[in-house]
């Protein structure tokens, strides 16, 4: 584009080798003038059915008389007005395809290959409905978050220059309200954990469900809320070693074996004194000497680590303040802390509670989630501020990556077992599935629609599970597979 190039076309000129990125930026008069004419057509029918046809015939004669330059008027604030009312018009029945219940119940790579979406709805013959209401979500979603930075500047800060990489395919979703995972709080989201390939475990309804997706939409009750104490609400979760750990925003949990799916639950509290002390996050880890603990992170800042077994309180340190997430090195060696700072602390459990190794500083604002990578070099960060920070604990003064999103704050954060992959979950629409190996240069971008719920891979890595659960545009659980390393890649469908 030359020649009375606006700012924000120059943006789409600098930035033209990333589909994503383009549709962030300003539409094109092509696309506008073909959201007038849709818009206008439909209010023609309307009128049509209405008056008898005159007024629908002036309807289409007046968008005619908009003139060139793809309906972007100069005749006045009147037609900037009617552009205006056009756009909104477009985008409300863009977002009314998701008025209607998806048009599956599960969904299978036969069904992406005839139009439809993982999450069941067809966009066969409606590609610019679909984009421009995409282009509008990424504008108006971080207003919707109260994101308080410029969601351009700082994916232009990212490090990850190549996101049109797949590194897991779909392969299979189950749709419907009995696979909605519940966001037990709208700013902590890790709500899905995997423990093989054949279980997935998520909240519903305050219970605790495992969905195997090859028996595809069967799923079974393993923690019902009946067996909880009474007013309990599952705001945390996590699931491993034969164990299911929930917590609520009073500071109380429940831990059940999963060996026995009648077996007793063991209830207890957490809390610091009397008041509430909400669990914001809790993840599992294994001892030194071999023993399941649950690191659970608590508004107040305290971050303790409970033996699953005898139910002990084995380790607690304090922030200065609330903590939103933990994550402790399998050595036990190294832990990080984030919460209601711009800063991250990385800290020795073994030295006391709070000797406090190094801050991890760059982020603009809070941050929801941490995670140590299997060797224990890496951590990884998600921030309010749209970004992922990537830190070499050796040095961790410098950022070693910064990777942009999108829409919204980073959920999760989460390293494959096999630690080639970090993922990135946005608040809504978006998953980022980043490639170590590629010093984080390399990127898969999954588009979703709707608010997430959480994300996991599989402890062998070859499966990557995520979750949506939003009022509007539904609910689901999918999966997708990881493509074999000798296939050659190719890059990706952007909603897909």
């Amino acid at each position: 584009m030359k020649g009375g190039t606006d700012e924000s076309d120059g943006e789409e000129e600098r930035m033209d080798n990333n589909l994503e990125a383009a549709v962030v930026d300003s539409l094109t008069d092509e696309v506008v003038s073909q959201m007038q004419l849709l818009s206008v057509e439909r209010s023609a029918d309307a009128a049509v059915a209405r008056s008898g046809g005159n007024q629908g015939r002036s309807a289409i004669a007046a968008h005619n008389s908009l003139g060139s330059g793809g309906g972007r008027s100069s005749n006045g604030s009147s037609n900037a007005r009617d552009v205006e009312q056009d756009m909104w018009n477009f985008l409300d029945n863009a977002a009314q395809v998701f008025g209607n219940s998806p048009e599956l119940k599960e969904v299978v790579v036969s069904d992406i290959r005839n139009g439809y979406d993982p999450q069941g709805y067809n966009w066969r013959g409606k590609a610019i409905q679909k984009e421009v209401y995409v282009g509008y979500r990424k504008r108006m979603y971080p207003r919707y978050q109260d994101v308080q930075h410029n969601v351009k500047q700082v994916r232009q800060m990212s490090d990850c220059i190549d996101t049109m990489h797949s590194f897991y395919d779909f392969r299979y979703s189950a749709i419907g309200d009995d696979f909605r995972c519940q966001i037990g709080d709208m700013q902590h989201r890790d709500m899905l954990w995997a423990t093989s390939s054949y279980d997935v475990y998520y909240s519903h309804a305050g219970s605790v469900y495992c969905w195997n997706p090859w028996q595809r939409l069967a799923r079974r009750r393993i923690l019902d809320r009946s067996q909880m104490p009474r007013a309990f609400r599952v705001r945390s979760m996590c699931v491993d070693g034969g164990v299911v750990f929930v917590g609520d925003s009073r500071g109380n949990y429940c831990v059940k074996s999963l060996l026995a799916d009648t077996g007793p639950v063991a209830t207890g509290s957490l809390a610091a004194g009397t008041g509430a002390d909400a669990i914001r996050h809790a993840s599992p880890t294994v001892s030194r000497s071999g023993a399941l603990h649950i690191v659970s992170s608590h508004q107040s800042g305290a971050v303790r680590r409970l033996d699953a077994c005898d139910l002990s309180v084995a380790h607690t340190s304090t922030m200065d303040w609330a903590a939103n997430c933990s994550s402790l090195a399998h050595d036990g060696t190294m832990q990080c802390v984030v919460g209601n700072s711009t800063d991250a602390q990385l800290a020795d459990p073994r030295r006391g509670s709070n000797d406090c190794v190094a801050r991890l500083t760059g982020h603009l604002d809070y941050s929801f989630s941490c995670a140590l990578s299997p060797d224990g070099r890496l951590v990884a960060t998600g921030s309010q501020d749209t970004s992922v920070r990537v830190y070499d604990v050796r040095w961790p003064h410098q950022t070693l990556a910064t990777l942009g999103g999108y829409v919204g704050a980073m959920h999760v954060v989460k390293f494959s077992q096999c630690g080639r992959f970090l993922l990135g979950v946005e608040s809504a629409d978006y998953v980022h599935v980043y490639d170590v190996q590629s010093s984080f240069k390399r990127a898969q971008v999954v588009g979703l629609m709707g608010e997430t719920a959480g994300a996991a891979f599989s402890p062998d890595s070859n499966c990557l599970f995520l979750s949506v659960s939003d009022p509007v545009h539904g609910s689901s659980l999918a999966e997708y597979n990881l493509v074999s390393t000798d296939a050659e890649e190719t890059p990706h469908s952007l909603y897909y």
